[in-house]
């Protein structure tokens, strides 16, 4: 008897799809897959969505266990990576988590801005209703796709990637939109085979702490940037796409978010402008303007202690908060094949909470009130 897909809670599908013939198998991946099909991958076919709109939202983290047992106490092995950033979790398989460890994952996340695992059995259905649980999936307004599951960025650079280098900059995912992502999911499933020898080696990610390049800046300046917005843009991003031949699914847009945003399950205050994306500082000049955000870009950059470096093994997975968080892939593998698949469900739209606190402020009145 033929073995029978196992039911998971996957998002309703938009009606136009492209290729609507087209399933991917459970427990393939669609870089074989789709392929296989005879289609493009990642696939660009037009198909258009209806504009984003704000809808509710609850962090699942705010129904955590503050000291997140039900998640930590299952682990065979729990690494915190640096002492700002990122943390190692062993001995879990994400699809076998309870709802209520998942709610921890969401808190762990959301406090060590990036959580890793590695050797995952997770195929890309179970990831897309892994994600799902945290939100509603976004789906890009012009980056290739598996043709039956939207939600999915294949990120994906092979010897056509000759501009790849052109890419590495630091960024937090789609902050243009609306309600951009809070946690979002990574899993790479093919490693470049670079390095003089051919070993795996190469296509490393960096994530930055927004919390903790936040409270490297002085008061003065904190209390400054506290009282400012800015413009982050979709608008490049979309008449690239129009420019090289691609699709856009959406009407691009331009929102404006605060240059400090509150996390709202650790009430911590976090640094929100990226190079990427945000275009502009709202009601200064443009050279006072743009000499702020030079200099934040460039504390981004160069704050090292305040950023972790993953090392990616075939099948390992990252969950991270784009919220409070910046990252950059290093492209040093080039013309070898690099191939993973992300989720990204939306979160709140960015706002700041004036009696919000930086993270040392805030633990340092917790410590306080325990004493």
């Amino acid at each position: 008897m033929p073995v029978s897909e196992p039911q998971l809670a996957l998002p309703e599908r938009p009606p136009n799809l492209p290729h609507p013939e087209y399933q991917t198998p459970h427990g393939v991946s669609p870089l074989q897959s789709v392929r296989a099909a005879g289609l493009q991958y990642p696939n660009y076919t037009p198909f258009k969505l209806p504009n984003l709109t704000e809808k509710p939202f609850t962090d699942r983290g705010l129904s955590a266990d503050p000291t997140k047992s039900r998640l930590l106490q299952a682990a065979t092995a729990v690494t915190h990576l640096t002492p700002e950033i990122g943390t190692e979790l062993a001995g879990l398989q994400l699809k076998d988590l309870t709802d209520e460890q998942k709610d921890d994952l969401a808190r762990l996340v959301a406090e060590r801005g990036v959580v890793f695992f590695r050797d995952q059995d997770l195929d890309v259905h179970q990831q897309i209703a892994f994600g799902a649980y945290f939100g509603d999936l976004h789906i890009h307004q012009m980056a290739g796709i598996i043709p039956d599951l939207p939600w999915v960025h294949p990120i994906y650079k092979d010897e056509t990637a000759v501009n790849g280098r052109s890419h590495q900059i630091w960024h937090s995912d789609v902050s243009y939109e609306i309600q951009p992502p809070g946690l979002t999911l990574l899993k790479m499933d093919t490693l470049p085979n670079a390095g003089p020898e051919g070993g795996l080696a190469g296509g490393d990610t960096i994530w930055a702490s927004g919390y903790a390049l936040y409270e490297s800046l002085s008061p003065t300046l904190r209390s400054f940037l506290e009282t400012l917005e800015a413009k982050h843009s979709g608008l490049e991003q979309a008449e690239k796409a129009l420019r090289t031949n691609g699709c856009l699914r959406r009407d691009p847009i331009e929102t404006i978010h605060p240059v400090v945003r509150t996390h709202p399950v650790t009430k911590w205050k976090t640094l929100y402008v990226n190079e990427n994306f945000t275009k502009e500082i709202i009601g200064l000049e443009k050279r006072i303007g743009d000499g702020i955000l030079d200099a934040l870009y460039r504390t981004v950059a160069e704050g090292y202690e305040f950023q972790v470096r993953w090392k990616w093994t075939k099948n390992a997975v990252a969950i991270w908060d784009n919220r409070a968080t910046f990252h950059t892939g290093i492209f040093d593998y080039f013309p070898h094949l690099r191939h993973g698949l992300r989720v990204a469900p939306q979160a709140e739209k960015p706002y700041l909470d004036p009696e919000s606190k930086t993270r040392k402020e805030a633990l340092q009145q917790e410590t306080g009130k325990n004493k």
